[in-house]
């Protein structure tokens, strides 16, 4: 059972949150029809009326209130603030209808954590939101936020890696500089605060707090309402934090305006041709840059990747959360990123995590992912990662804390950065990857009558199969799935050898480390260095063997699912995992692999299986 505070339970929040915001945007309009107000107007005078709930908390919203008003609290805030002067209706603009739907916002106690999340929804036009229905408690499925790639960062995983940051560059560095080059909403702005604050600010003085926004904060994004919502999100702490804050406003929207501003990333070195108060490298550049694909040879991170390494400084440590692919993919551009990680000289650490049971960006943003860390203090030129890291709910927090890491000193990356976690899976990540053989050499072009059939999608085991399984459609049609692979052997002991070298937790164990932990691609057998020509004639000959019988056994443990109306039939694997353990006997003599990993791989498999689930209370 998941805990409130999951991320998909707060996700549901933050989205009761975001309909509030644009209800209130619905009535500010409609009670200024005669104004005409654009969408950039409304969003800022939208910002305004949440800082003035937030700092005004015995309020009574009157029947009638205008944004001069408002303006007017925060005096001696003049008409530069959020721009609104410049549309010259402050006077006539009202504001009670925003403001009464707004006042709901009170309701929610954790409404001062969540609410900059909730600020997402300003991205988005009234209808364009509202357009969009609501699933599993969220608007996630938002044609705009997939094309833009947009994706705000849970609060856990941008302290985790801000903390990790500066932990590392204080060693070196006092009043150190931190870049965000997509900054969004400020989440990881914030967190940079707060975590300066904690070491410089033990009095808790608002001089010294904006010295260090003055000194350390830089933000930058492509989106003018991101940029905004940046702005509000400080000004709220500040707010919050600081009674004496009301009072200096101006500075501090002074400080931010000179701090956080639009711009392109992409184009960094224009960004600071254009801003001459930024300084000219970072202790500290972090950020979660958007995933826009470029066709299959590239994507949009890439270049914040670059970006880290060109713009962090001398005593840096810097981190990105990125998708998974940049561990794996086979894009031109992928590869050469990977190669200039590995000749960067700085050390750099891959971080892994899958997407279920559980997912970083919570259930509604199904995403696997790479946290990744550049440390300039460390010139080692040592390249680390983790194992193919999942979790629950329930154990979430250990994900941050109970990681370990592999050096992958030795092992070239510009293929693939291998997910491993120690040297014992190192090692035998060498033996199998430096391999000469492997199952699709034994492949023929012509029609047999022994195909092998492999699901395209996985989970806890590989599916091979010497027939396509019984699944059949809305009308009761066989049907067979557009990612099903099949593939054809000149004889049955060929087709067995093949179910066998893929149906044992060994196989699986190498496709999580080099795959993406979903799809077993095409390249995977060829990838898989593990063929005919690894084994004896003995053991080839028993692999067959076993093969075969452990088709004909899984065809008495047929397993059915309902998705859309079809049927879809696989097989119980677990009933047959005493064949998969001989199997693996083998494969282990065949590769010498050590004993030590043999009993690594039960335990691994078991925990990566169930997750910890056996000791959750249920």
């Amino acid at each position: 059972m998941k805990t409130q505070n999951s991320i998909t339970g707060i996700n549901t929040k933050i989205t009761e949150l975001a309909d509030i915001i644009q209800k209130a945007r619905t009535d500010l309009v409609l009670d200024n029809e005669n104004l005409h107000l654009s969408t950039d107007e409304t969003r800022k005078i939208i910002l305004v009326c949440l800082l003035y709930l937030n700092a005004n908390r015995d309020a009574c919203v009157l029947s009638s209130i205008r944004l001069k008003d408002v303006l007017e609290y925060f005096n001696p805030i003049d008409g530069h603030f959020f721009d609104l002067f410049a549309s010259g209706c402050a006077e006539t603009l009202e504001l009670s209808g925003a403001l009464t739907a707004l006042s709901r916002i009170c309701q929610y106690p954790e409404q001062r954590a969540f609410i900059n999340y909730a600020l997402e929804a300003l991205e988005y036009d009234v209808d364009t939101y509202f357009d969009v229905k609501k699933t599993r408690g969220t608007r996630s499925h938002n044609s705009k936020k997939k094309k833009l790639g947009i994706y705000y960062t849970p609060v856990d995983v941008a302290r985790f890696i801000v903390s990790k940051c500066m932990a590392s560059v204080l060693t070196k560095v006092t009043m150190p500089t931190i870049l965000d080059c997509s900054c969004g909403s400020g989440v990881f702005l914030l967190q940079s605060l707060l975590y300066l604050e904690s070491t410089y600010n033990p009095n808790h003085e608002l001089d010294v707090s904006l010295d260090i926004l003055c000194r350390c904060i830089w933000g930058i994004d492509i989106s003018p309402a991101a940029v905004d919502c940046c702005k509000a999100v400080l000004l709220q702490y500040y707010l919050d934090s600081y009674q004496n804050a009301a009072a200096q406003l101006g500075k501090i929207w002074d400080i931010l305006s000179a701090s956080i501003f639009t711009g392109n990333a992409v184009r960094l070195q224009d960004v600071f041709a254009k801003n001459h108060m930024l300084p000219s490298y970072f202790n500290c550049v972090v950020g979660n840059p958007p995933y826009v694909t470029d066709g299959k040879m590239s994507n949009q991170f890439i270049v914040f990747v670059d970006n880290m390494m060109r713009y962090s400084s001398h005593f840096s440590c810097s981190a990105l959360i990125l998708p998974l692919s940049v561990c794996y993919s086979q894009g031109r551009e992928f590869v050469r990123l990977r190669e200039r990680i590995q000749s960067d000289g700085a050390s750099w650490v891959f971080m892994n995590f899958d997407r279920s049971p559980d997912s970083l960006f919570g259930d509604q943003v199904k995403t696997r992912n790479s946290i990744l860390f550049r440390s300039d203090i460390d010139t080692s030129g040592c390249i680390y990662t983790t194992t193919l890291q999942r979790w629950t709910s329930s154990n979430r927090a250990n994900l941050f804390t109970a990681y370990t890491l592999c050096d992958l000193s030795g092992i070239p990356i510009s293929n693939c950065v291998p997910k491993l976690s120690n040297s014992i899976e190192k090692k035998s990540y060498d033996h199998i990857h430096l391999g000469s053989s492997c199952l699709n050499a034994l492949f023929t072009c012509n029609r047999s009558d022994y195909p092998l059939v492999i699901n395209g999608t996985a989970y806890n085991w590989l599916f091979a199969y010497d027939h396509f399984p019984p699944s059949t459609d809305e009308n009761g049609n066989p049907y067979i799935s557009n990612s099903a692979k099949l593939y054809h052997l000149p004889d049955k002991q060929s087709r067995d050898f093949c179910i066998a070298v893929l149906s044992n937790r060994l196989a699986y164990w190498y496709w999580t480390v080099i795959g993406d932990g979903f799809h077993l691609n095409v390249s995977f057998l060829s990838a898989f260095k593990v063929g005919k020509n690894t084994f004896t004639e003995p053991q080839y000959a028993e692999l067959c063997r076993l093969g075969g019988i452990y088709s004909e056994q899984l065809k008495k443990y047929p397993t059915v699912s309902y998705n859309a109306g079809k049927r879809i039939v696989n097989y119980s694997f677990e009933k047959v995992m005493d064949i998969a353990q001989k199997i693996e006997k083998i494969l282990f003599d065949a590769l010498d692999l050590e004993v030590d990993f043999a009993l690594y791989l039960e335990q691994w498999y078991s925990k990566q299986v169930h997750c910890c689930r056996d000791n959750e209370k249920r």
